[in-house]
């Protein structure tokens, strides 16, 4: 009975939703924040030329990105002539919305889809997604194929939708089942064989704005933070979720995001599954995993020129719901945590963007678990179960297009676990945070250079190191495990990469790395290895 009524409120407020689509006066569609977009007006941040750019919650919509684009109208004189060819670039991309900023009652498309209609209201555009790549990791190979279709739009001048579908498959000895001391995003398998795997992606969302406001129901990644190699707080690590969303620009120097979403816990309810007794040959049993939800958000702030400063909280429950009180956007959810009398998960986190020193990006994120504030200090008593990345990113110095990115990222034993696995920040059995887990540090650092707009050449340096996991248990218990305890595996890489963008939405990639690895599980000290990769794709950024 308590299911059913939260189902029923649940309606209700998807409902209410629906219905308040008729007061809308525009339209969002969400760009995946793998575009290129977003690392030019970064940038431009950077550069001095874009105070009033927030990206802590990633992905944001066209009009907004194209809003910004349309900000930089007048800083055209002080970009670098390669800066000026990617945002004429990028201007194409987005006409139909900066169009419609402008005032344009018919907008329309400049850039070259293999479809793209108009209707009065709205208009659809259609491209396929391809992908095809070849890797050798010492004496193992791994190709991948990929092929889909991706089509969105606006239509009825109130609904923008997007649908993005990809079918992979992949042969070879050196697959990462598990995509395990990887940042590459964790998947479902659909096949599996001694040599192959198969599996897709895909992304869906539909969305209504009314007045400042954005809802839609979407089924798609969440980036929240600054970090370039692996946000602390949502990553891309764990597969997309299907949530609803609310964004709204509070003021010109305030932005307010809040999301509900429902997981796969992974965790059998013995309650709920049972045998299916429809066979006299076979046993069938039909598996029921327990429910699991998440609620979050966060609100960034500019609170002077060239700082962003972000605030937000996330909560885990599971076992029932969704539950009414994680669906008021602004909810203290520790505080609702407690009115459930602590069956739940709540998180904290705090980021920081410093764009003061023309040239120079300084940036940094907290992702607290648990927190025992009366023993922080305490070594003893301490229970400091949380996570930190800072770092920075450099343009144009000592050359034009040149750009350095150095990123120090922590996690502590125990961030994102919890004696509940059903309320672990997890989603398909994937951290939902930074693609490290628990009890591991990262140092990256990542030096390109741009000869020309549709080319980028790089290098990278990074230790990796990961510490082990104990029972539990421990993980209550006082002090708490030391950073990095073992069995401790360790990676040192460089490497050289080249990536260049032979038509709009298309890819050629390459890249080469010496891996060392040392593990105590598997007895390796200094196992070195080569790896090599060439990719082409079209429609998949």
């Amino acid at each position: 009975m308590n299911l059913r009524f939260n189902s029923v409120l649940f309606s209700l407020f998807i409902g209410l939703v629906v219905l308040s689509v008729e007061v809308a006066l525009s339209q969002s569609i969400y760009l995946t924040s793998t575009h290129e977009v977003y690392p030019f007006l970064k940038r431009m941040e950077a550069r001095g030329l874009l105070p009033e750019y927030r990206d802590a919650a990633k992905p944001l919509s066209r009009r907004v990105l194209a809003t910004h684009l349309r900000t930089l109208e007048g800083a055209l004189e002080r970009m670098t002539e390669l800066e000026r060819d990617e945002y004429e670039f990028l201007k194409e991309e987005f006409n139909y919305e900066l169009s419609s900023l402008a005032g344009d009652l018919e907008p329309s498309e400049i850039r070259w889809h293999v479809i793209s209609e108009t209707f009065p209201g709205g208009i659809i555009n259609l491209e396929p997604n391809l992908h095809l790549s070849w890797a050798k990791v010492g004496e193992d190979d791994l190709r991948l194929r990929g092929q889909g279709v991706k089509f969105y739009g606006y239509a009825f001048n109130d609904f923008a939708y997007y649908f993005n579908f990809v079918d992979y498959r992949e042969v070879g000895k050196a697959i990462n089942i598990g995509r395990v001391h990887t940042p590459a995003p964790g998947v479902v398998l659909t096949k599996q064989t001694t040599e192959s795997i198969e599996y897709n992606t895909t992304e869906v969302q539909l969305t209504a704005s009314f007045g400042a406001f954005d809802i839609s129901l979407e089924k798609m990644q969440n980036v929240w933070g600054p970090a370039r190699h692996g946000s602390l707080i949502f990553s891309e690590k764990a597969p997309s979720y299907p949530q609803i969303k609310l964004r709204v620009p509070v003021t010109g120097w305030m932005d307010f995001i809040y999301l509900h979403a429902d997981l796969n816990s992974n965790v059998l309810d013995s309650s709920r599954s049972y045998p299916a007794n429809s066979s006299s040959m076979m046993n069938f049993f039909r598996p029921v995993d327990r429910l699991k939800y998440m609620a979050a958000h966060m609100v960034e702030i500019t609170p002077v020129r060239g700082v962003n400063i972000s605030l937000g909280e996330s909560v885990v429950y599971s076992d029932r719901g969704p539950l009414l009180i994680y669906l008021i956007p602004i909810m203290f959810f520790k505080s609702a945590e407690h009115y459930n009398n602590d069956k739940d998960n709540v998180q904290w986190f705090a980021n920081f963007d410093v764009n003061l020193l023309r040239n120079l990006n300084f940036y940094g994120s907290i992702f607290i678990d648990e927190l025992n504030i009366d023993d922080l200090f305490d070594p003893e008593k301490q229970r400091n179960q949380l996570g930190y990345a800072f770092g920075f990113q450099t343009y144009d110095v000592l050359l034009n297009n040149l750009e350095l990115n150095v990123e120090y990222t922590r996690t502590n034993p125990w961030t994102y676990t919890h004696k509940f696995p059903a309320v672990q920040f997890t989603n398909n059995g994937y951290v939902m945070g930074n693609w490290m887990g628990q009890n591991a540090d990262n140092l990256f650092a990542d030096l390109s250079y741009r000869p020309i707009r549709s080319l980028v050449i790089g290098g990278t340096f990074e230790i990796y190191r990961k510490g082990g996991q104990k029972d539990i248990g421990f993980q209550y218990v006082i002090p708490s495990q030391r950073f990095l305890y073992g069995p401790l595996h360790e990676e040192r890489s460089y490497g050289a990469y080249a990536r260049y963008q032979f038509v709009r939405d298309g890819f050629l990639d390459a890249r080469v790395t010496s891996r060392s690895t040392s593990d105590e599980v598997l007895r390796l000290r200094g196992d070195k290895k080569m790896e090599f990769s060439v990719s082409a794709r079209y429609g998949l950024w």
